[in-house]
């Protein structure tokens, strides 16, 4: 079924009031990503991580019709997803794309980038897909030079190996199992300048 008959399925004004619950529990007071990223126009480009299929565009587009930001598709509902591919992306307000896109974090795939991400003020940062041995010695280098940088670990931690990510120099642990009943497919909504998006690091098994 394509995008315009899915949103048949609701009427408008029960996928708006859906879309504004979602974001009010997202945010339910104040805006701090807001206030570091300003009012200026911002790009996301919505990355697909995993296999799959893509479904759910309408309620996509709700949310962020909510916040005034514009979405371009490159696929259709319904086409299959191959890791990595660019699926969407999103203009608008740096503070509202920001919602999405970041948690006063960046998103790091090497000890370097950490370290620049840290330079430039980033409150949390986050060590993504990598595994225990990678990932703890990383953090302790990066807590030895920014003691007040949180580091967070996430991508491929379930309770079956969520010990081995349990480290003095780890603050944050995300495990996206405790609240997605169902498996998820893993999607990355990077915030970027310029033409060209940067590609998200998938750690290979």
């Amino acid at each position: 079924m394509e995008p315009e008959g899915l949103a048949l399925l609701l009427p408008p004004a029960t996928l708006a009031a859906l879309a504004d619950g979602w974001l009010q529990e997202d945010c339910p007071a104040f805006n701090y990503t807001a206030l570091v990223t300003g009012p200026a126009t911002s790009r996301a480009a919505l990355w697909a991580k995993s296999p799959g299929v893509l479904a759910g565009r309408p309620f996509f587009d709700a949310i962020f019709a909510q916040v005034h930001c514009q979405v371009s598709w490159f696929l259709s509902e319904g086409s299959k997803l191959v890791p990595v591919t660019k699926v969407a992306e999103a203009v608008g307000w740096a503070r509202q794309v920001a919602n999405f896109a970041l948690k006063v974090e960046v998103e790091c795939g090497s000890l370097q980038e950490a370290v620049e991400a840290a330079e430039a003020g980033a409150d949390l940062v986050l060590l993504d897909n990598f595994r225990p041995e990678e990932l703890h010695p990383m953090a302790e280098a990066l807590k030895a030079r920014f003691p007040s940088v949180g580091v967070e670990a996430s991508g491929g931690i379930t309770l079956g190996n969520l010990p081995q990510f349990c480290g003095p120099h780890v603050d944050v642990i995300s495990l996206g199992m405790l609240t997605q009943a169902a498996p998820a497919l893993d999607f990355s909504l990077k915030l970027f300048a310029g033409e060209n998006p940067p590609v998200p690091h998938v750690r290979q098994s």
